[in-house]
């Protein structure tokens, strides 16, 4: 018993004397935690203190101005040889508009009105034509103008609501079948859409009754007048 407590006090003393004698040998590790920053926690303000945060305002973006300045174009400069070249073109006279008609005009310049035939008596009782003529003053047939002309107001449609009268007067020609060869306008009323009414009205029906038997000529021209008052 004794021996054991010697010899375990003398495993005691060697191990302190190694552990005195290699702790100069261990590595030391250097922690560098920099510079230390205190902080200090404060406390959470109560409920009641918080205050509802007030409303966001985005202003709203400032018109520009009407007024503003406005820089003139500048206007370019004539050199000497611009100017001469403009010197030697002799200025154009400005011609008026004509519209396309049967002969080329717009006030019925050309057109034989010697041989041509009112036939307005034959437009019948509450036509929506003002007048009608013939180019051929023997073509002397009241129902064929009451049947020809009915037919082409079933198709009039007028487009246009103005405030002054107007007028178009349509030139065709109907053969001996009764077909239509070509449609124009003789008088323009001023009014496009009016005139190009006025055609369709009579390109609708394509074919009209046949010409009489007794009429001896192949071909008959009629002028057709529409009319549009405001109402």
């Amino acid at each position: 018993m004794r021996l054991d407590f010697i010899l375990s006090l003398v495993l005691h003393i060697i191990f302190i004397i190694a552990m005195v004698i290699s702790a100069p040998f261990r590595p030391r590790v250097k922690t560098d935690l920099g510079e230390v920053i205190s902080v200090h926690l404060a406390s959470l303000p109560s409920p009641k203190e918080i205050k509802p945060m007030e409303p966001v305002v985005i202003p709203q973006a400032i018109a520009m101005e009407e007024d503003f300045a406005v820089v003139p174009k500048a206007t370019p400069v004539e050199t000497p040889k611009k100017i001469k070249e403009k010197e030697k073109k002799p200025k154009q006279e400005e011609k008026p508009y004509v519209s396309k008609t049967k002969e080329g005009t717009n006030d019925q310049a050309g057109v034989d009105k010697e041989n041509q035939k009112d036939v307005t008596e034959n437009l019948g009782v509450g036509s929506a034509f003002s007048g009608a003529a013939v180019d051929n003053a023997s073509f002397d047939y009241p129902y064929w103008f009451v049947q020809a002309f009915s037919k082409i107001e079933q198709n009039w449609r007028n487009p246009v609501f103005a405030n002054r009268p107007l007028k178009c007067i349509v030139y065709f020609q109907v053969i001996r079948s009764g077909r239509i060869l070509k449609i124009e306008v003789e008088q323009s009323s001023g009014i496009d859409a009016f005139d190009r009414a006025c055609v369709q009205a009579i390109e609708k029906c394509k074919k009209l009754p046949p010409l009489p038997d007794k009429f001896v000529e192949e071909i008959l021209g009629i002028h057709l007048e529409f009319p549009y008052s405001p109402g």
